[in-house]
């Protein structure tokens, strides 16, 4: 049954979800218009990078930004800006006169949408806080699992607009999905007051709260990790440099009063640290399925686009059925074990496929993957939801979401090694030895849960 203080809840939740669907579709409907874009613009295929590696690194950088942002400022409006951003990004995008401007949209699109996420985790807790309730489960793998599920569907909506409009529908798609966005978020009226701690303070004040100093070494930071992931050349240079900035940003934030990266917490906290280690892991194993599989399917099979698009169809309903069943179920060393388990299985089928592998195999190779989805993802976000500390909630979901994409990179990174003389059965398999290795990785960083001696878990009341 519904809570009866809860109302309007529907109303509340319709554009965080919306938020959240925006970056990953985005991600996935590019790769269909790619090819299309560079030969509009004459450029070389390798541009198109331009246009994908920019929307990463703005929002691997932008997750725990925005997530700041919404630590010291209101994370309603927080959210309105992103849209704000998204929007910009679409105008810039349909009327570039030139490929720098598309590689400009996609820069605002990285930021805008990086607003989406820890704002709408800091909304949730501030509205159930307000209203003296549990967060319902139910609440929190919807957010979970929307821009998980968003990733599916990107191809076949990029696709489809690619078809109709052109290589410009894939970024005018954004100007009607954000122009909703705003209306819900406008209409929707708030019945709870929101506490503000931050009204007296100046401007400076403001300024100093955000810790631009830290910001930056974790930018700089970020960037060096991110060029040793991508171009192996001056290997050992990089490395250097990228361990220079994180000693730089270690010493920075230890003396900082109210740092952006809280030091102290992620090195007394295991299990904070171990979520975040995991959730690499588990979107590495789904990144490289999700773009190695069909790969794969269409060239070493021969099975067209839009059979692929049928396959890999279960991954993501199996995906958001299991997310929302489990949305009340509170013994997350459970879930976590059985996501864990299913992962395996299923890199482990991926080591037996070839080229005369019957699609049914294929199918379910897909359904355990979907599955693992759909439980590791409430079951990780919910333990971090527990162990986060209320004052660095919002910028805990920005590095969530930025170690995630540290491990798409890394899948990405993979794919560019393993497929570059085409997506074999040896490529495939070799990609199955990564995941299996990732999967003991996860392994590893779940046995601290185990070894705590209080339990880790987050008391919802499902309502629904």
């Amino acid at each position: 049954m519904k809570n009866n203080n809860d109302k309007g809840r529907t109303k509340f939740l319709a554009p965080l979800v919306l938020g959240n669907m925006l970056n990953p579709l985005n991600s996935t409907m590019l790769a269909t218009a790619v090819l299309t874009i560079v030969m509009a613009f004459k450029q070389e295929p390798g541009a198109g990078a331009l246009l994908i590696v920019p929307l990463y690194f703005t929002s691997a950088i932008g997750q725990p930004l925005m997530g700041r942002l919404c630590d010291v400022f209101n994370p309603g409006r927080i959210n309105l800006i992103g849209f704000l951003l998204i929007l910009l990004s679409g105008i810039v995008g349909v009327y570039a006169t030139n490929f720098n401007w598309l590689i400009v949209s996609r820069i605002l699109l990285g930021l805008g949408s990086s607003a989406a996420y820890p704002s709408s985790i800091t909304l949730i807790r501030q509205r159930y806080k307000a209203l003296k309730m549990e967060v319902p489960g139910i609440i929190l793998s919807i957010i979970a699992i929307a821009g998980q599920v968003s990733l599916v569907f990107g191809p076949f909506l990029g696709g489809t607009l690619l078809e109709s409009f052109g290589w410009k529908g894939i970024f005018f798609i954004n100007i009607p999905l954000v122009l909703i966005g705003l209306l819900l978020s406008i209409r929707k009226k708030s019945h709870t007051k929101i506490e503000n701690t931050q009204r007296n303070k100046t401007a400076l004040q403001f300024f100093k709260d955000l810790d631009p100093l830290g910001l930056v070494l974790f930018s700089c930071f970020l960037f060096a990790f991110l060029m040793v992931l991508l171009y192996p050349p001056y290997l050992f240079l990089k490395i250097a440099v990228a361990i220079m900035f994180l000693i730089a940003l270690i010493i920075v934030e230890l003396k900082h009063s109210n740092p952006f990266i809280n030091i102290k917490v992620l090195s007394l906290n295991m299990l904070l640290n171990t979520t975040f280690l995991r959730q690499i892991g588990i979107n590495f194993i789904i990144y490289l399925v999700l773009y190695g599989l069909p790969q794969w399917m269409e060239q070493s099979k021969h099975i067209s686009p839009s059979k692929v698009g049928l396959i890999m169809l279960p991954f993501s309903l199996i995906a958001m059925s299991l997310s929302l069943a489990i949305a009340g179920n509170k013994n997350y060393k459970v879930l976590l074990t059985a996501g864990v388990s299913c992962i395996t299985i299923a890199t482990i089928g991926i080591f037996m496929l070839n080229t005369v592998s019957p699609v049914y195999f294929i199918v379910g190779i897909t359904v355990l993957i979907g599955a693992a989805l759909g439980i590791l993802t409430v079951a990780n976000q919910a333990t971090l939801y527990a162990e986060a500390p209320d004052d660095q909630l919002g910028v805990c979901f920005g590095l969530f979401r930025t170690v995630g994409y540290i491990g798409a990179i890394l899948a990405g990174s993979s794919l560019k090694h393993q497929f570059k003389s085409g997506a074999t059965d040896t490529g495939l398999h070799s990609l199955a030895l990564f995941s299996l290795i990732a999967c003991g990785l996860i392994v590893l960083f779940l046995l601290p849960l185990f070894f705590k001696k209080r339990k880790v878990q987050v008391d919802f009341e499902v309502t629904i």
